[in-house]
């Protein structure tokens, strides 16, 4: 039984908060499978990604919220260049007007204001241009960080389940769309992280290294395009429920 950090108090393994000092102890690792898995905020609680149990809610950045600050941030720079382009191209413009009239009137050419817009403008094109790439860099970065954390979670899922998934547990477990889901594991495939495999069901799952050979019971699938073949296997799928959906309904 551990002890509290501050009165030293026992206690009972799994407690994140003191019962005799109220002191909150928040760790890496969860308190039950021992990984550092990132953490899920699921109906409200905080918990582990890898096994479900209930984490502290300064354990980490929960996976519903990585990468959200890069894709605001870069919806509102896009946001920003939009706003830089057609105000500097208006603010060009008027300008020219108005150094053209001016011109006019001390009669020299008319282009000296034209000139005055068409500089004002381009400034006002580099500098949109400019936030745009930024917006595009900044969107990518969240996509990027958010990838990395479910695959770092699918890996904590994958030790508390003998190194065997599959899409469909991921994407509940994860609260991630099934094409993302898919998307992740057929990547960490491609990249030797998990062997595709069809169990005894006939269903897919992925097995992940570092599990023996004893642990599992699927056979391997020619990693020739591991994407292609899931999504084939999940189209005959859903072609056999609507085939027993229409002869249910003659």
């Amino acid at each position: 039984m551990k002890q509290c950090t501050v009165c030293g108090a026992p206690m009972p393994p799994g407690e994140l908060v003191c019962g005799h000092c109220g002191r909150a102890h928040y760790t890496s690792n969860c308190e039950r499978c021992g990984q550092a898995a990132p953490t899920l905020v699921r109906g409200g609680t905080v918990v582990c990604s890898g096994c479900g149990a209930t984490r502290g809610p300064l354990s980490g950045v929960p996976l519903n919220l990585v990468g959200s600050a890069h894709r605001v941030g870069g919806v509102l720079t896009g946001v920003l260049a939009w706003a830089v382009l057609l105000g500097g191209v208006a603010f060009g413009g008027l300008v020219g007007v108005v150094v053209a009239l001016v011109a006019a009137a001390l009669s020299v050419s008319a282009w000296v204001g034209f000139g005055t817009g068409v500089v004002l403008g381009g400034i006002a094109a580099l500098t949109a241009l400019l936030l745009m790439s930024a917006s595009r860099r900044l969107r990518d970065h969240g996509v990027q960080a958010k990838d990395a954390a479910s695959e770092q979670a699918i890996l904590a899922m994958a030790a508390s389940r003998k190194g065997v998934l599959t899409t469909t547990e991921v994407a509940h477990n994860l609260q991630l769309p099934l094409r993302d889901a898919d998307r992740l594991l057929s990547a960490m495939s491609e990249r030797g992280r998990a062997q595709l495999e069809v169990n005894g069901d006939g269903l897919l799952q992925y097995a992940f290294q570092g599990v023996s050979a004893s642990e599992r019971t699927g056979v391997r699938v020619s990693p020739s395009d591991p994407g292609a073949e899931a999504r084939a296997r999940v189209d005959e799928e859903f072609e056999a429920m609507s085939a027993r959906r229409r002869e249910g309904r003659l």
